[in-house]
């Protein structure tokens, strides 16, 4: 576990007071490594687009980035907040390497018309929170379906993967743990 890094949780704005320590205990089960909290953030607001109604992810991101630096950790950031990435209409989360976001916006039952379901929810924070930490770690895109590194179009793929890694994805994982 050592090769590893710690995961640091950074709430930014709007979000969801639970979240945070459902990522923080849950996380564990799924990527072996340390977990810290750091002080929330405020959204910036030279990210929103007016015209959408949402953030540039791209931008969070590079906050995010510039932590993990400082603070020697995988920055995980979580917002409440739509987001969106340049082509693309919205954005569950983005990536990059160290650092990772995800928005519980459209993870809530709730968003699509569905009744509020808190473990239906969870999985999905969970599930968002893996997938973004293993692009993070430098993993792709999985072709297989069921795999948590699989391509989300929409939340129905997300539904369908889990918050697991299929064998391949996993490997991937342990050969980091063991350098």
């Amino acid at each position: 576990m050592a090769r590893l890094p710690a995961i640091g949780l950074v709430g930014i704005g709007n979000r969801d007071q639970g979240v945070i320590g459902w990522v923080r205990e849950d996380l564990p089960s799924l990527i072996p490594a340390e977990i810290r909290i750091f002080h929330p953030q405020i959204l910036p607001l030279q990210y929103f687009d007016s015209r959408r109604g949402q953030y540039l992810a791209d931008g969070i991101l590079r906050s995010l980035a510039e932590i993990a630096r400082r603070e020697n950790v995988l920055c995980l950031g979580i917002t409440g907040s739509d987001i969106f990435s340049p082509g693309l209409h919205f954005v569950f989360g983005i990536a990059c390497t160290g650092a990772a976001l995800i928005s519980t916006f459209r993870l809530r039952p709730g968003f699509y018309g569905m009744p509020d379901n808190e473990m239906v929810y969870r999985r999905r924070i969970l599930t968002e929170a893996v997938h973004e930490i293993g692009h993070a770690l430098g993993l792709a895109h999985c072709e297989h379906p069921g795999c948590v590194m699989y391509f989300s179009n929409w939340i129905g793929d997300t539904d369908l993967k889990g918050p697991e890694f299929c064998y391949r994805c996993r490997r991937r994982v342990d050969l980091l743990q063991t350098g």
